[in-house]
């Protein structure tokens, strides 16, 4: 397949160039033709080989499995997300973010996977309403772009921040003692919390609110290095891998409190 597609990369050069200019380019014509026959069979062959081309995967967690399990709901409320902060006050050492600044588009994917609302993006607003004011210049073509008017109103709007990080060594005893030596264990906590709320757009009140924490255990594997869930490795000496680990534990939050939000009966 990987030697089919090259070759479909290499004779694509050909396509719709000119022909005749030199005894060179006769081979070239040949391919070409030969290329533009089995074309579409190329194609096929191509797009049913697709789970072997793609290399991505889906960007799961264990709390995602809860949202495909809740049955798709018709009639769904309209709700408009805004900006998920970042509140811990957590920096590397290079100045910049710890915690993931995607908490955001984190919890669209969420809202979204569970079917159960019609999710209104107001992060962007600005963008959407540049696209409008283009319509009311006339600087688009006629009868292009969006229509004047036809935004969707929300019913409620979710809004929150993550609230607490920290990633710590802790050591525990194992019971056991053997000449003297051992009984210790070294392992590392990654935790985070988050909080949201839910508040009616009609009268400003909040429904629905929560906070919620949730703590991994990473695995010593060797000096310095914990290992923890997917082998997400952090070490400790250089801070390296504690965002990779700290986005996991705020994806997960984010899924499970979407599913508590969905089968609450607040909406």
């Amino acid at each position: 397949m990987e030697a089919m597609i090259a070759a479909l990369l290499v004779i694509s050069l050909f396509v719709g160039g000119p022909s005749g200019l030199d005894p060179q380019t006769r081979e070239a014509e040949k391919i070409e033709a030969e290329y533009i026959e089995n074309h579409e069979q190329i194609m096929e062959d191509i797009l049913l080989s697709a789970d072997q081309i793609i290399s991505t995967k889906e960007n799961v967690t264990t709390a995602t499995q809860l949202l495909a399990a809740l049955p798709n709901r018709e009639d769904k409320a309209k709700i408009a997300i805004y900006n998920i902060q970042d509140k811990t006050g957590q920096y590397s050492e290079i100045g910049s973010n710890i915690v993931s600044q995607g908490a955001t588009e984190m919890l669209i994917t969420a809202l979204l996977r569970s079917r159960q609302f019609e999710v209104l993006d107001r992060v962007n607003f600005s963008n959407f309403m540049t696209e409008q004011s283009l319509v009311e210049q006339n600087r688009i073509i006629e009868g292009q772009g969006p229509i004047i008017g036809q935004l969707l109103g929300a019913d409620y709007l979710i809004s929150g921040a993550v609230t607490e990080y920290q990633i710590d060594k802790r050591t525990g005893g194992l019971g056991l003692i053997v000449g003297g030596k051992g009984g210790i264990q070294e392992h590392a906590v990654a935790s985070c919390a988050v909080d949201l709320r839910v508040t009616d757009t009609t009268d400003g009140k909040v429904v629905w609110a929560r906070s919620l924490k949730k703590e991994i255990v990473g695995e010593k594997i060797g000096f310095e290095v914990f290992s923890f869930m997917n082998n997400n490795i952090v070490e400790f000496e250089t801070g390296r891998g504690q965002q990779e680990v700290i986005n996991l534990v705020v994806r997960t939050l984010l899924e499970e409190a979407v599913f508590k939000l969905s089968i609450s009966g607040v909406m």
